[in-house]
């Protein structure tokens, strides 16, 4: 319910109806190296679904910060996860609170953020952030909804990305996710 909540309240920085699926979790995980990354970053974790696909799956000894933005979903996941370090923030910022947090190069950063309601200006920002904070075998992963990914703003979004981390892939569809979504994972 507050996923809803916040996502009519708060329409500008939440950019789904529903949360992500476990399964679409555990695929971005997967691809974003989580496993065996000691530096881990994750923007927009929302309500927490990444995020706990991401304390299952890294190392006991694996650096994790997770960065929000809307404060009524920061304070659910500082005590949801009260042993993680949940930092209410802006993407635009992120490598400021990387730096404070002492993440100079991240293995793995994992994105739950609504790109599509963002500005180009404001995705080329963040992008640029992510890729200046990522190491250099590290994996920025992030997701799409299938269909939409068609539209002018998402082959826009993939151009982008592209632009920026020339090392694009994609993973197959989870369909067990509403709506449909897959994962684009990158290197620089």
């Amino acid at each position: 319910m507050l996923f809803l909540k916040e996502a009519v309240f708060a329409h500008q920085t939440t950019g789904a109806i529903a949360p992500s699926s476990r399964h679409l979790a555990r695929v971005i995980v997967d691809k974003a190296g989580v496993k065996s990354a000691r530096r881990i970053l994750e923007l927009g974790p929302g309500t927490g679904v990444f995020t706990e696909q991401i304390l299952r799956t890294k190392a006991d000894h694996a650096h994790f910060v997770a960065l929000e933005r809307n404060e009524n979903f920061a304070s659910r996941l500082r005590h949801r996860f009260p042993q993680t370090a949940i930092v209410q923030g802006c993407a635009t910022e992120l490598p400021s609170h990387a730096a404070t947090h002492e993440i100079h190069e991240a293995d793995s950063i994992v994105s739950g953020l609504p790109w599509t309601i963002f500005d180009p200006t404001l995705q080329r920002t963040i992008l640029e952030g992510i890729h200046n904070v990522l190491g250099g075998d590290g994996v920025f992963a992030t997701f799409a909804y299938f269909g939409p990914h068609w539209l002018p703003g998402g082959q826009s979004f993939r151009k982008m990305l592209r632009s920026i981390f020339p090392e694009t892939h994609t993973s197959p569809v989870v369909v067990r996710n509403l709506p449909p979504a897959f994962v684009y994972y990158c290197r620089k």
